[in-house]
């Protein structure tokens, strides 16, 4: 694999692509989507703010869970969505922290990732390394101040949502024909389409990947393109996100 620094389109926001807006926009009304399941909040500013304009202001979706697992991020994306009251940003992990930690130690496109040359990654070197590193520190690390400190522990007893958020999110919509969008940062995107297969079985829904150009998601995409239960909506390849929608029947 090559480093994403190497990518002319990196970037770690969707919304850089103004193609993916007015497609959102398309899904969401055609689709009459009123669930969201969204990992990777981030600040709230990219793919979550884009994806809940998409959405008439008269008929707001009626759920939309967005899951950040970082405490600052989720912090500031409080206060940067707060013009979408609609949207709920859980503080927490998609996956159990062991589960994703096993994860990264096995998988084969980490350990061996030069068997695929014209994937990206953002570590060459020491890639599971420095995923393993990313997810021990994905709480958000060391506030920093007497203030942020006195913050984070108060946050942490009464806001933390725990861990499995992803699959404990999807079982609440199952029957709802959700929208999900995976993006979280790291090396678990894979793990989390794998999670989306498994939860949501043979039930209708529509997902949305960033960075199938990546790690993240390169084997995500090809099951997609495999597999006659998926239908590809739009796809821009050159910015690396694909939308498609699961109808087994």
């Amino acid at each position: 694999m090559r480093s994403y620094r190497e990518y002319r389109f990196a970037s770690m926001r969707m919304v850089d692509d103004g193609g993916l807006a007015p497609v959102l926009a398309r899904v969401v009304t055609e689709a009459g989507v009123s669930h969201v399941v969204e990992t990777g909040t981030y600040l709230g500013t990219g793919s979550t703010r884009m994806l809940a304009a998409a959405f008439p202001s008269d008929r707001p979706p009626k759920s939309f869970i967005t899951i950040e697992a970082n405490w600052s991020s989720w912090c500031a994306a409080r206060g940067n969505l707060a013009a979408f009251p609609f949207v709920t940003v859980l503080w927490g992990r998609t996956m159990s922290r062991r589960r994703a930690l096993e994860f990264v130690r096995t998988d084969d496109a980490l350990r061996n990732h030069e068997q695929w040359p014209d994937v990206f990654i953002d570590d060459t070197r020491h890639p599971v390394k420095s995923y393993t590193r990313e997810l021990r520190g994905r709480l958000g690390g060391k506030p920093r101040g007497l203030r942020s400190i006195v913050r984070f522990a108060r946050d942490r007893l009464r806001r933390y949502s725990g861990e499995d958020l992803l699959s404990r999110s999807l079982r609440a919509v199952r029957e709802r024909r959700p929208l999900i969008l995976l993006d979280s940062a790291g090396g678990i995107g894979w793990l989390e389409f794998q999670t989306v297969l498994h939860e949501m079985g043979s039930a209708p829904y529509t997902i949305v990947l960033d960075d199938t150009h990546h790690v993240k998601h390169f084997r995500s995409l090809a099951h997609i393109r495999s597999d006659a239960a998926f239908t590809i909506l739009a796809e821009s390849e050159q910015h690396g996100w694909v939308v498609a929608r699961h109808s087994p029947d």
